[in-house]
């Protein structure tokens, strides 16, 4: 089942970020960034915190992102919504290409680099585990490096803004997120520099399912 207010990616300049987090167990950690398009500002909180477990959270940079699915490339500022299907501009973390690893990766994380170049811990690197500060760690540098966003995820039902920036599917079978779980709708940071290259930030909670082939 698709997002209850649909899916879709907004393109724009990053303006300011903050994180809410005030040490209570109650209330979540977020990095909320501001980012501006069109003349609106939008709030896009990304979600770095799980209150089931203390190190709950998984995350993993692309860096870099070779290129842009074809729909993207020349989107204009602004909210865009995006059929969850292939093809779109939508963001699958185990099904777009352009987030897998690279054929010298996969050759190197088999044992057979295909000429003893490839630094797999620094140019392939795993899902990482551990907390939303340590997340927020290898988010940080990225928003630092930022001249222009797409932040992909569901749109706010009141408001502006973007929300469930991070992997919305392969939750529990008993999960309450469980029935807008589908693929072709991660939410995600994608990240351009003023050098032209682009890096992604993904991230989903430990309770979520990893779907192969993947390196944790």
């Amino acid at each position: 089942m698709p997002l209850d207010d649909g899916y879709g990616v907004l393109s724009g300049t990053l303006e300011s970020w903050y994180c809410d987090h005030d040490g209570s167990d109650r209330k979540y950690y977020h990095c909320n960034m501001r980012v501006k398009a069109r003349g609106r500002q939008y709030r896009c909180p990304v979600d770095l915190d799980s209150k089931q477990l203390s190190d709950g959270l998984q995350w993993r940079v692309v860096d870099p992102v070779h290129s842009l699915p074809l729909p993207l490339r020349h989107i204009a500022d602004g909210w865009h919504f995006l059929e969850s299907r292939p093809g779109s501009g939508a963001l699958d973390y185990y099904r777009s290409s352009e987030l897998q690893p690279s054929p010298e990766c996969v050759h190197a994380a088999a044992g057979e680099p295909e000429d003893g170049s490839v630094d797999t811990q620094e140019h392939c690197p795993p899902w990482k585990s551990g907390s939303g500060t340590d997340a927020f760690d290898d988010l940080e540098p990225l928003l630092n490096q930022c001249v222009r966003i797409m932040v992909f995820g569901e749109p706010f039902r009141t408001g502006r803004g973007v929300h469930n920036i991070h992997q919305n599917q392969g939750d529990p079978l008993r999960s309450r997120w469980r029935a807008e779980n589908g693929p072709w709708q991660d939410g995600a940071v994608l990240v351009m520099r003023d050098n032209g290259s682009i890096a992604a930030f993904l991230c989903k909670f430990k309770t979520q399912h990893f779907f192969p082939p993947v390196s944790a």
